[in-house]
């Protein structure tokens, strides 16, 4: 198996070779080599967090732009590796649910129309469900990691921020690039990317695609069992551009995507600590981190994203105006052994899952380009949606239950920022957006089986609106044509929700909101050094919290608006060029996050014969949030030298975070630990070719990823343990 996947690398890099021969022999000079600049996060980058292009020195809030060239040298491939590049970023994963947390903000709230606290978009367009947030880079341009609630201009779920992907636009020039890697655990990696004019500046094409697969990294200690199923995803994506006249644009854009995982990526019970001891007197339970023993695994975890857009970019006399219009979908199929065992007696409790989201989304805005001392910025954002579980199964050894559970989500805004230079060094910005939402749950539920017809028509439970006005008000000053100190209070808020896994009654969480003030500096110091620094303070009220107790012997989830809290922080970014040869980055991230108010927690404590847990009520005023290290650190180190008529290009980076907590209550934690990356990449002269190697996690720390608590176990899934490989790559 392994030899015909290097022998369908070998033939897929000779294919991308031979197809790319024109090019190549017209511009001998293009390559993959990632210099110093190259590589630099946010310096010179032009983003758009304010829906307009600017340095990112210019923008007075906290971000981290990353290029894409900066991406592949460091070896990020998807949304989920983004964390060892962000000061201030975490990315759990419960099985393929994505949660990000930005500065200690973050949800636990999980299922269909249940959105993130941190808004995801991908061109543009907001990307609603978390079973699908982690998805692969195979053409990205540059990825904007923007801190903070983004309440005006990226309005509702957004309280901790916004991380925006940019995908490759088709060009007039023949261009393309090609990837393919193996390594341990038989991982293997395909990709590329095309583009290609049609009509001379009028139409143009591209294509993208990516194939991964690899063995699972858990190990399967079921007797003579035929062990776990691995991990396959592929993704295909095409862009037609078409300029009508030199100041109207129109790209269309299509993605599929598809991904099959094993369900042992939910990991196993923390301590053996599980129903199972109960259910079965032989029950074979895992005790060591990345060991698994599952009932079945034959039904992988499967996971299907269908997007669809349209960009419409007029640029006049005195500004652009944007239409963005969306439909995207998602599909969710497992079946979840919930009590993280093998039962010889075939007892146990499991989730059937089926699930959907479905959204269709309309944004207009027009930013201004005058050239006095104002502009502006003014927008409308529609969306019209649904998510639901169909069904969600629920099977113990005494009860069973089908629960056909859908939310609808109806949203308008209007949102504007204006824009004042005072002086040639002095500008103020002030914004403002409204924002209007309904929410109604209907469902049903069968007892009895975990397959019940679907029904004809659900019934209807409850509906509930709200709106929200979110400000911006900003200062900044140039102290320098290149540095900048600014200040920012923003606010941002997250839409109410219903639990689609509740339909025996209206199960809500009214929204949260969040007050933010931010300090900052932005610059370079010299010609050598660069460095970003905030300082910020939170006053986040009303969390929306998911708990988990038993009715009848089922363990279901509730929602409620648990607590208030105080964030404040501080981080730095900083980048160092010694030399075109060597250059170094370090980001710190500090962090001190409270409850303030939260008396009524629910947490699980393990029974007396440690068997499962017991839920109770727990005081967490006071305590540390969850999923928000108190301090983390990362440096990367670039070296590039000429090497056997190449370019050598070398890179290390240092991750370390101090103690996460996962439950309320400080019982499940992950003490503090560093993880260790490198990579070394050879480009021979007037090539577009690059060979390289590169190792991922070379102190093999395996760590908690994330956790899945409940009164039947405490299930925790884990990071991968040390990975390595070989790459080719190729440009042109």
């Amino acid at each position: 198996m392994r030899g015909g996947k290097m022998l369908l690398a070998a033939s897929a890099m000779v294919n991308v070779m031979t197809f790319a021969g024109a090019a190549w022999a017209q511009d001998s000079t293009a390559s993959a080599n990632v210099g110093p600049q190259d590589a630099s996060v946010n310096a010179d980058i032009v983003v758009t967090a304010q829906r307009r292009s600017e340095l990112a020195r210019d923008v007075p809030l906290s971000l981290t732009a990353l290029s894409g060239d900066a991406l592949r040298s460091a070896g990020v491939t998807d949304t989920y590796s983004l964390q060892n590049l962000t000061p201030g970023l975490k990315m759990d994963r419960v099985g393929n649910f994505t949660l990000p947390a930005i500065r200690g903000i973050t949800t636990t709230i999980t299922g269909p129309a249940a959105d993130a606290n941190v808004a995801i978009y991908l061109d543009g367009v907001y990307q609603p469900a978390t079973v699908a947030n982690t998805f692969d880079l195979p053409d990205v341009e540059r990825v904007e990691v923007l801190k903070g609630p983004q309440g005006t201009l990226f309005g509702r779920n957004a309280t901790g921020g916004a991380i925006q992907v940019f995908t490759k636009e088709p060009s007039y020039e023949l261009t393309g690039a090609g990837t393919v890697s193996y390594g341990n655990y038989d991982d293997f990696i395909a990709k590329g990317f095309i583009s290609a004019p049609l009509v001379a500046d009028k139409l143009a094409v591209s294509l993208s695609g990516f194939y991964h697969s690899n063995d699972s990294y858990y190990h399967d200690i079921r007797p003579d069992g035929p062990g776990l199923s691995g991990a396959k995803a592929w993704l295909v994506r095409g862009k037609l551009r078409m300029d009508l006249t030199e100041r109207l644009k129109v790209i269309l854009s299509g993605s599929y995507s598809d991904r099959r995982e094993s369900v042992a990526i939910y990991g196993s019970p923390l301590n053996g600590n599980t129903v199972a001891k109960l259910l079965d007197p032989n029950a074979i339970i895992p005790t060591r981190p990345l060991d698994v023993a599952l009932n079945d695994d034959s039904r992988p975890q499967h996971v299907k994203a269908y997007e669809l857009s349209g960009k419409i970019q007029w640029e006049g006399d005195g500004g652009t105006l944007t239409s963005i219009t969306a439909y995207n979908k998602f599909k969710l199929r497992n079946v979840l052994d919930a009590d993280y065992a093998y039962t010889p007696n075939g007892v146990g409790v499991n989730y059937h899952v089926n699930s959907y989201d479905r959204y269709f989304s309309q944004e207009l805005n027009y930013a201004s380009d005058l050239d006095g001392p104002f502009n502006f910025v003014l927008g409308f954002y529609y969306t019209d949606g649904e998510g639901a579980w169909y069904p969600l199964g629920v099977q113990t050894p005494s009860y069973g239950v089908s629960i056909y559970g859908r939310q609808e989500v109806k949203s308008y805004a209007g949102f504007g920022e204006l824009y004042y230079n005072i002086t040639d060094k002095l500008s103020v910005i002030g914004g403002l957006r409204y924002s209007w939402e309904k929410r109604s749950q209907s469902g049903d539920q069968f007892l009895g089986s975990v397959s019940a017809p679907v029904p004809a028509h659900l019934t209807f439970i409850d509906s509930k609106k709200w709106d929200s006005f979110t400000p911006r008000a900003s200062i900044r000053y140039a102290i320098t044509p290149r540095s900048n100190v600014y200040f920012t209070y923003s606010q941002g808020f997250k839409s109410g929700v219903y639990n689609t896994s509740n339909v025996a009654q209206a199960d809500l969480a009214n929204p949260e909101k969040v007050k933010a003030f931010e300090v900052g500096y932005k610059g370079r110091l010299s010609s050598a050094l660069t460095i970003d620094a905030a300082a910020f303070y939170y006053k986040y009220d009303d969390l929306q919290a998911n708990i988990f107790t038993s009715v009848n012997g089922v363990p279901l989830s509730f929602v409620r608006n648990a607590a208030n809290a105080r964030i404040y922080g501080a981080e730095v970014d900083a980048q160092y060029v010694f030399s075109p040869a060597f250059d170094l980055r370090a980001a710190l991230s500090y962090l001190d996050p409270k409850y303030q108010d939260f008396t009524n927690a629910s947490v699980n404590v393990p029974n007396a014969l440690n068997a499962g847990n017991d839920t109770i009520a727990y005081d967490a005023s006071g305590q540390q949030m969850i999923r928000a290290p108190s301090f983390t650190a990362s440096v990367t180190a670039n070296g590039h030298a000429d090497v056997a008529g190449g370019k050598l290009d070398l890179m290390a980076s240092l991750y370390y975070t101090t103690k996460v907590y996962f439950t309320f209550d400080h019982r499940i934690q992950q003490p503090g630990y560093a993880t260790v990356d490198a990579r070394a990449a050879w480009t021979p002269a007037n090539s577009g070719l690059t060979v390289s190697v590169y190792g991922k996690n070379l102190t093999d720390k395996v760590t908690l990823g994330g956790t899945f608590v409940t009164e039947v176990a405490d299930g925790v899934s884990y990071t991968q343990p040390r990975t390595y490989g070989v790459q080719l790559d190729y440009r042109f």
